[in-house]
């Protein structure tokens, strides 16, 4: 463990909250890295250095001063660290004044360090399970290492497994607010979950722990509305297939499209999707060009397009189109004629009523 002058200034700004003296950090090799007074940063410290080959609390009077370099009158104590001396704390003033305070100083100190020190491990751990993470998602066969890896960053888990992508739709989520919904979720669903860049959590399950897709969706649910009423956040979740091997490129990959097919503020299970998938493929070119035409048909009358969107929301059923839209079942009648008539299509028929199925999903894309 070395000690850095930016952990060096944190302990100074620290610790001169609780003194008013001026404070030393003097790193191994006995140069002073941080200090209360900026005019001795970097100046060797004789003082220091004895109190590192000692091991113990120096008292440095007026007459080391006259024979020691670097030095001024105070008490200087050795910065332990998991046994070893690391640096040295002093205090600059009256050795018989400021030595109440030494010792309090020094466990400050060194608590500060340690709490240094778990903050790295932590950020360590977190970047290695990332990078695990995002060389798994992609992987086609597993590496000889696999097994090694996931020892390091206390990982297991026993196939089939299934990957969920979980979106929070806002613009920003902040990063305190992102982590605690992650622990909410560690909580709640029991698997393997990290943060998945600034909006997103991947979650990986286990079938033993989740055997029905239904118990899945229900404790997604649950998670989903928590989070909504606590955060007032939208969350938006996509469940892939299920992998029998630890590869899970299939099942992540699905995932991602159900994230990106379903609606927001939804759980689109990828198993549960049919045409949706295929329609996905389709161009935005394509899309466009094919929207563009049918609404050319009905003369670009919005009104119309308005009456069709209603009338597919309730599977062709007239009477309740027409009290949602708020006018006279004649009237419908009146505008699906209108429809028939420009466009030469039936919207009772199959192959219209596919073709409007077709543009009603192309435009809700084009609007997410």
């Amino acid at each position: 463990m070395e000690l850095t002058a930016d952990l060096g200034e944190k302990i100074i700004n620290e610790t001169k909250k609780l003194i008013n003296e001026n404070i030393i950090i003097v790193n191994k090799q006995a140069i002073i890295i941080a200090s209360t007074d900026p005019s001795r940063i970097g100046h060797f410290h004789e003082g220091a250095l004895l109190t590192i080959d000692r091991n113990e609390m120096t008292i440095l009077s007026e007459e080391h001063v006259r024979v020691m370099k670097g030095i001024r009158p105070g008490i200087n104590l050795p910065i332990t660290i998991n046994h070893e001396v690391i640096g040295v704390i002093g205090i600059t003033g009256n050795p018989t004044e400021v030595k109440p305070f030494a010792f309090l100083m020094q466990k400050m100190t060194e608590l500060l360090i340690r709490e240094s020190i778990y903050i790295q491990e932590t950020e360590w751990h977190a970047r290695a399970i990332e990078s695990f993470f995002m060389d798994w998602v992609q992987m086609d066969h597993i590496p000889g290492d696999f097994q090694t890896r996931s020892r390091l960053i206390e990982f297991q888990v026993t196939p089939p497994l299934r990957c969920t992508i979980i979106r929070m739709d806002s613009h920003v989520v902040p990063a305190k607010k992102l982590s605690d919904i992650l622990h909410i979720l560690k909580l709640k669903i029991k698997g393997q979950a990290i943060l998945w860049g600034d909006k997103r959590l991947l979650l990986v399950t286990e079938e033993r722990t989740y055997p029905s897709l239904e118990y899945l969706k229900n404790q997604l649910g649950s998670f989903q509305n928590y989070i909504s009423s606590t955060f007032d956040l939208s969350v938006s979740i996509g469940v892939g297939i299920i992998s029998n091997s630890l590869l899970i490129k299939d099942s992540y990959q699905s995932a991602l499209k159900a994230l990106s097919i379903g609606d927001i503020n939804a759980i689109t299970i990828y198993e549960d999707l049919l045409l949706e998938i295929c329609l996905d493929e389709i161009p935005l070119e394509v899309r466009r060009e094919f929207i563009n035409k049918i609404i050319h048909l009905l003369g670009n009358e919005k009104n119309l397009l308005e009456t069709l969107k209603v009338y597919f929301a309730n599977n062709l059923n007239s009477k309740r189109t027409a009290n949602e839209l708020h006018i006279h079942i004649n009237t419908l009648h009146y505008r699906l004629n209108q429809i028939e008539a420009l466009t030469q299509l039936n919207p009772k028929s199959a192959y219209a009523i596919t073709l409007f199925y077709v543009l009603f999903y192309f435009l809700d894309k084009e609007t997410k």
